[in-house]
């Protein structure tokens, strides 16, 4: 019980300020210098989101990446070196996330990511090249608010999907993984701590040092599953502090309000894949197997041992259904 209640203000702590692999071959250990092009792409209420483009002669696919809350589009840096030359790969930033402007602050919701999404797509990706979208966490709402939004995109132009340590709804009951009586007080107590660290907003990101260390003990807990290298969980850290405050909080809003079982599908004609790290603490498995419930045809993989960074902790797995679905789109 006393270790619960470290862990749970450990979690408190790092939501005040910015809450939110075993295999260690040689790779770097932050993002390579950007190689893609670089452009912005002007929503319709105005908002700049920025944009990184790999670009590929006469592509056969283009490669959409949603990122999750609070991290960037630098998340996906290891699918990119592995795909490198083999697609078309579009990688941004949600808005208020890394380079994009925020917009207002009653815009941090899901369907308003949805949207968003579908703008990059038009924006940047050629017409009559089949998309592979891939979402992790909150990007993998985005693709479900665009199936809600645009369900006849899904077969024609999306060809295929991965949802990657993501839900389609149920995230206000969730405990972190915390166990007994301490998990039951986490649902009611998180919204109070972000309700706080918003009206703190201007002095946590003031502090953006200070922000960054007392996080690293609850982004280490709740992102990453055991052996995760220090690297990656310094990068997710990073990216993390770098999150304004009122974005944090309104995305964690919009994150409970989320629900969209009912808009799976229009997945149903397109290929997709659901992955969950069996020691998700953020995502817990649970949530990927009532998205894998709703699309019967979908594939499930529940990867061994591994938390809620699937990417940054088991990029083998993920970059191998990536090769995949991108000769299956190509054709």
């Amino acid at each position: 019980m006393r270790k619960s209640v470290v862990l749970l203000a450990g979690v408190g702590v790092g939501a005040a300020a910015g809450l939110l692999a075993r295999r260690r071959r040689a790779r770097p250990a932050a993002p390579e210098p950007a190689r893609g092009e670089q452009v912005t792409v002007t929503t319709a209420d105005g908002v700049r989101l920025a944009v990184e483009v790999d670009r590929v002669t006469d592509p056969k696919a283009a490669v959409v990446f949603a990122h999750g809350w609070v991290l960037n589009r630098h998340a996906w840096f290891p699918q990119r070196e592995a795909l490198a030359g083999e697609a078309m790969l579009v990688a941004y930033d949600h808005r208020g996330h890394g380079a994009s402007t925020a917009g207002s602050s009653d815009c941090c919701t899901i369907d308003q990511l949805a949207e968003d999404l579908e703008t990059v797509i038009e924006a940047v990706v050629p017409a009559g090249v089949p998309v592979v979208l891939v979402g992790h966490s909150m990007g993998g709402m985005t693709v479900m608010g665009l199936a809600a939004r645009r369900p006849e995109l899904f077969g024609e132009r999306v060809r295929s999907v991965v949802l990657m340590s993501t839900s389609c709804g149920g995230m206000a009951g969730n405990t972190f993984g915390l166990p007994g009586p301490v998990g039951r007080l986490v649902p009611r107590l998180t919204p109070l701590v972000m309700e706080r660290a918003l009206k703190q907003a201007a002095w946590i990101d003031r502090r953006a040092s200070v922000r960054a260390r007392t996080n690293r003990p609850a982004t280490r807990y709740l992102a990453f599953g055991p052996g995760a290298r220090p690297q990656d969980v310094k990068l997710v850290n990073d990216m993390i502090a770098a999150t304004p405050t009122e974005v944090m909080v309104g995305f964690f809003n919009g994150i409970l309000a989320h629900d969209k079982l009912s808009a799976l599908r229009a997945l149903a004609g397109v290929e997709t894949h659901v992955l969950v790290g069996a020691r998700d603490r953020l995502t817990s498995p649970a949530h990927a197997r009532r998205i894998a419930e709703a699309l019967p045809h979908a594939t499930l993989t529940v990867v061994p041992a591994a938390g809620h960074m699937l990417g940054l902790e088991r990029p083998d797995t993920v970059n191998e259904v990536l090769r995949r679905l991108v000769k299956t789109a190509g054709r």
